[in-house]
Order: C-alpha cells, then sequence, then structure tokens
C-alpha cells in the first residue's frame, strides 16, 4: 500500500494499469473508454428534468438517453479519484490562484476563474464539436496504437506549450521535477 502514497508513479505500471481500464471498457461497454458522453447524458436528464416539453423537440438529446450511464460513471471516478489519490498521497492543496497565474496575471480570484472558465467551455465545445473528447482520443487512440491517437497527443502537448507561451507571455520555457 506504500505504493499508492507516492508522489510519482512509474510510468510503466501506470500505462499497464490504464491498458487494463481500456480492456474492461470494451469488455463491458463494447466502447473504448471516454468521458465527454457523460457531459452530455448529465445535460440531458437535466433539461428532461427542467423543461420536459423543450427536451422532447431537441433533436441532439435523441442520441443521448437521459439515463446515468458508464460515461456519467467514469465522470465520477475521475473527480473522486483524483480527490482520493491527492489526499492519501499527501499531495491535496487548494488553490484557487496557482502561483504561475499570481506571477503573471496577479492574484485575481475572478480574474482566473473566468479564464478557467473559458478554457473549459472552448475545450468541452472542441471535443463535442470532434464529436469525442481528449481522454477517448488521448488514452484510447493511444493504448490501441492508432495513428489519430498519436497525432492528437503530440498536436494537444505542442499547443498546450504554445498557448502556454502566448498566454503567459513567456520568454524561456524549462522543463523541471517536481
Amino acid at each position: 500500500m506504500g505504493y499508492l502514497k507516492r508522489k510519482h508513479w512509474w510510468p510503466f505500471i501506470v500505462g499497464i494499469l490504464f491498458a487494463l481500464v481500456e480492456l474492461l471498457s470494451f469488455y463491458l461497454s463494447k466502447r473504448p473508454l471516454g468521458s465527454s458522453r457523460g457531459y452530455a447524458v448529465i445535460g440531458s436528464i437535466i433539461e428532461y428534468v427542467l423543461f420536459p416539453e423543450h427536451a422532447k423537440t431537441v433533436s441532439y438529446w435523441s442520441a443521448y438517453e437521459p439515463a446515468i450511464e458508464w460515461t456519467v460513471a467514469v465522470l465520477v471516478g475521475i473527480v473522486s479519484g483524483s480527490m482520493f489519490s491527492s489526499v492519501y498521497s499527501g499531495e491535496f492543496k487548494f488553490h484557487v490562484v496557482p502561483q504561475m497565474w499570481k506571477t503573471c496575471k496577479g492574484p485575481s480570484v475572478s480574474k482566473r476563474l473566468f479564464w478557467a472558465f473559458i478554457g473549459g467551455v472552448m475545450i468541452g465545445f472542441g471535443s463535442r464539436l470532434a464529436m469525442g473528447c481528449t481522454l477517448g482520443m488521448l488514452i484510447s487512440g493511444v493504448i490501441q496504437l492508432t495513428p489519430a491517437g498519436f497525432i492528437f497527443m503530440m498536436s494537444l502537448w505542442m499547443g498546450g506549450m504554445l498557448m502556454t507561451v502566448l498566454f503567459y507571455n513567456l520568454k524561456t520555457v524549462t522543463f523541471h521535477r517536481g
């Protein structure tokens, strides 16, 4: 159990665990692992509860039966598993405004939350526009050794680096552990 308290896990072990979860996903649901569908399912449930007459007229919801399914469980597992892992390993710290943000953009909580919301909306919109999600494409695609998965992985990394440099107005990018 001491291994679970480590701050860093060996990537080889994590890769094997991801592969096992992916295999379990295929075995139980006949689909690769993904999470963005869960948000659409939650949205359809909310609409059917709050506005049932309107929900019947929205053709988009016809693809998402308003019932809790495994992708919703994936979302719950991601949040609760991350929380458990950070608390159990002693790494949990609640920061609304991270240090890098304070250094580059100032200490404003509202500005930080605004940009976090905008970024989340853009990623959510992009994932639904692409009819998939980063989890499905990145993890499932790479585990299945698909060229699209590897292209997406490198594009995500390069795009993330580029946007970090531009958004934070950085002159130098330094990599360090810890």
